[in-house]
């Protein structure tokens, strides 16, 4: 395992040791699971092999067992500081992804490995946590609620605009009963207004707990009871919305790791797809065995050492980029990573390896 870096940070008051390690989440992953030798014996027989130089004309080679970044933002707004990333960065970031051939997906698409992504483009994934005004802010303009441009999603929205081969999503870690400059995007008479608006225009709103305590301070019976209270709070603005991920407060486990995915409080049932570890580390691939939609990484926002662009530049010295084959039946990637593969993968996907000279089977 390699360490970047060991800050303190802090958010809402409370504070945490980051180990910045390069690794990816842990356990095995939900609906996927590692399989045994029979597997791994299937899948090779089921693989095709091409070479390398098939690609040659395409000008690269396709890596779906590579790395992908999940962005974590909080603050948006002046001026720029560690956990706030001002709007002409944020827009910034926006356009140095465009411009390096990543291309943006949900959360719950990465979880799940339902990618369908263009040709030598790579996944990425935005998050955004804390619910702070910054993130989503209606202006009054001649009379009328309009977003404001300089917030994240006015800023996603106009990029959208202006590229639509680049189609922005994003998820937003709210908090229902935080203080009220992070309770739902921190304009309260518009609470109901902005969920809907969110959910009805292909974005998703995600849990970060019923008010950012770290689950790793609660019991069993707590955790279920904030993550719980955060389902009940939502379905009164959304009643028919099923909450399907969750960014953990501080990144911090609870307990019992398998409440922060399925659990249920006075009746109130919640079921996590995806669950959000606190960055910084890039996440290994959904194809992967290392894989775990259940502890998935995440990048921090910014331009420090562990940022977007420092990571971008890391997967590319070290060959380690997914590079998608723009076939989303297909998992390609070089020979040479075949035993990162989870092999349960086999009967859902047709697997083809990249080797340096031409082979058949």
């Amino acid at each position: 395992m390699t360490v970047l870096k060991k800050p303190i940070i802090s958010i809402l008051g409370l504070t945490l040791a980051l180990n910045l390690s390069c690794t990816s989440g842990e356990g095995k992953s939900a609906g996927i699971s590692n399989a045994d030798s029979a597997s791994d014996s299937a899948a090779e027989d089921s693989a095709q092999t091409v070479s390398v130089s098939s690609y040659e004309a395409k000008k690269f080679i396709p890596n779906e067992l590579g790395k992908v970044m999940v962005l974590e933002y909080h603050l948006i707004g002046e001026p720029e500081d560690r956990w706030r990333r001002t709007p002409a960065n944020f827009r910034k970031d926006m356009q140095f992804l465009y411009d390096n051939n990543f291309y943006p997906v949900s959360v719950l698409d990465l979880g799940a490995g339902n990618l369908n992504v263009p040709a030598g483009k790579t996944p990425f994934a935005i998050t955004l946590d804390d619910s702070s005004a910054g993130q989503f802010r209606f202006i009054n303009k001649n009379g009328k609620l309009e977003i404001d441009p300089q917030c994240a999603l006015g800023i996603m929205e106009d990029f959208k605009k202006k590229h639509s081969d680049f189609p922005l999503t994003a998820t937003f870690y709210v908090l229902p009963a935080i203080k009220p400059n992070l309770r739902l995007f921190a304009q309260p008479e518009n609470k109901k207004q902005k969920l809907e608006w969110l959910i009805k225009n292909g974005y998703e709103v995600g849990s970060h707990s019923w008010y950012h305590v770290p689950l790793s301070k609660l019991n069993d019976a707590e955790t279920q009871k904030h993550l719980g209270m955060f389902v009940k709070e939502i379905k009164e603005f959304l009643p028919k919305y099923e909450v399907q991920s969750l960014a953990l407060p501080l990144g911090e486990r609870a307990k019992n790791k398998s409440l922060e995915s399925k659990g249920s409080f006075e009746g109130t049932k919640y079921n996590h797809k995806v669950v959000l570890l606190v960055g910084s580390a890039t996440s290994s691939s959904p194809y992967s065995k290392k894989f775990s939609p259940l502890a998935v990484q995440r990048v921090q926002a910014g331009d420090m050492d562990w940022g977007i662009i420092a990571f971008a530049d890391q997967m590319v010295k070290n060959k380690t980029r997914f590079i998608s084959d723009g076939d989303p039946k297909t998992i390609t990637a070089p020979a040479k990573l075949k035993e990162d593969l989870n092999p349960a993968l086999a009967s859902k996907y047709k697997i083809q390896w990249v080797a340096d000279t031409a082979s058949t089977k």
